[in-house]
């Protein structure tokens, strides 16, 4: 399975608190008195809601962030604390960072205001030394994309967790998954496909899905190895997740698009029987092109981008990224991209210093021309 974004309760959110991003530092400063000297900026463009965060003494590099799938409106008020913007800031950066017009899948809109908000940033506080990209899970899926789709206009790119594969693909996969449980588990979760706007996805249905899972030791056994899960709450958070997935895809585009009508189940211990019988779908030819405008990486770079992802994540696996790197390498841009790891289980658990170790990585890599290591993120301190 490679489907993919982040399990947090009733609202799937990947990337936009960083888990605690920088959070023991805030506290730091706080205790010692220090002030955080930035101005902020929010309000709304086209819809979309957006916030600057700007240092007073600035070291003239932008870095614009995309934050993940969110099932509710992302929004931003400068009275409250963001720990992104006020982390990247209070080393000197300035940030720039859209909630997006629209909620769930994204990354056509996104690109397109994000784009217009770096425009905005130019026009008020004049033009950045260097701009750089980052964001996690589906922003990190946005961070390849506009590395490869604006070539020049950035620096750099630092891809958290990120979907780094053809969405088509990561919703077949996904789709696969869901009428997999369907057949060992029916009417245990609604759907696949269909799946009514007033039904809750949310964590009453993986309360109740958690102690059904060992009711069919087959079925379990064979959906714990198709997802490489860990633990029967991975199981059931993504699972649930997914069917979130299909009903929003379903909503915007008007057809489903659940697609595994030539996918070949393997790695479990049941793979003959749920190969002949779990039922076949069929997406339609507009969802599949929509998907794969939205977005079929090209592997082309003309800019350093760094990945960086946890050893264990239940939504978007760690392949993803060696995926990434074969494409990279066969269109002949393998010295522009290096993936690093962090020693985690979770979707997105890369904490902030972990964050910023590899922010560095990317700065010398783009100011020296000296490139990482690939592997483990190295820490600052034993550089």
């Amino acid at each position: 399975m490679r489907v993919r974004v982040r399990i947090s309760g009733a609202v799937l959110l990947a990337g936009l608190g960083m888990v605690g991003w920088l959070a023991a530092e805030s506290c730091a400063a706080g205790q010692a008195g220090k002030a955080v000297a930035e101005h902020v900026e929010v309000g709304t463009m086209d819809h979309a809601s957006f916030r600057i965060d700007m240092p007073t003494q600035w070291n003239g590099t932008l870095i614009v962030y995309y934050h993940g799938y969110s099932e509710t409106p992302v929004t931003f008020d400068a009275s409250r604390p963001n720990e992104l913007g006020s982390g990247f800031a209070r080393k000197g950066f300035a940030v720039a960072q859209s909630g997006y017009s629209v909620n769930g899948f994204a990354v056509e809109q996104a690109m397109s205001e994000t784009e217009d908000l770096r425009r905005y940033f130019i026009a008020h506080y004049g033009q950045p030394r260097e701009t750089y990209v980052t964001g996690h899970s589906m922003g990190g899926e946005l961070t390849m994309a506009t590395i490869e789709s604006y070539p020049g206009r950035y620096n750099g790119a630092l891809a958290l967790c990120g979907l780094l594969e053809p969405s088509t693909w990561a919703i077949e996969h996904g789709g696969a998954m869901l009428a997999a449980f369907d057949f060992y588990y029916p009417g245990l979760m609604p759907g696949p496909e269909h799946i009514p706007a007033s039904v809750d996805l949310g964590p009453a249905l993986v309360k109740k899905m958690l102690p059904h899972l060992h009711d069919n030791p087959t079925g379990y056994a064979e959906m714990k190895a198709l997802g490489h899960f860990k633990t029967d709450k991975d199981m059931a958070g993504v699972l649930a997740f997914l069917a979130f997935i299909e009903r929003d895809f379903e909503q915007k585009l008007g057809a489903p698009v659940l697609n595994n009508a030539n996918f070949i189940y393997f790695g479990g211990p049941d793979d003959n029987a749920l190969n002949a019988g779990v039922h076949r779908y069929t997406a339609s030819n507009a969802a599949l092109d929509y998907l794969k405008t939205w977005y079929t990486p090209t592997g082309v770079l003309d800019r350093p981008m760094l990945a960086v992802h946890t050893t264990y994540d239940p939504i978007i696996p760690p392949d993803t990224v060696s995926q990434y790197a074969d494409q990279v390498q066969r269109m002949g841009s393998s010295r522009f991209f290096v993936q690093q790891f962090v020693e985690a289980d979770g979707h997105c658990n890369i904490n902030g210093n972990q964050t910023m170790d590899a922010l560095d990585e990317l700065l010398t890599w783009v100011h020296t021309g000296h490139r990482p290591a690939p592997g483990l993120v190295p820490e600052a301190s034993a550089k």
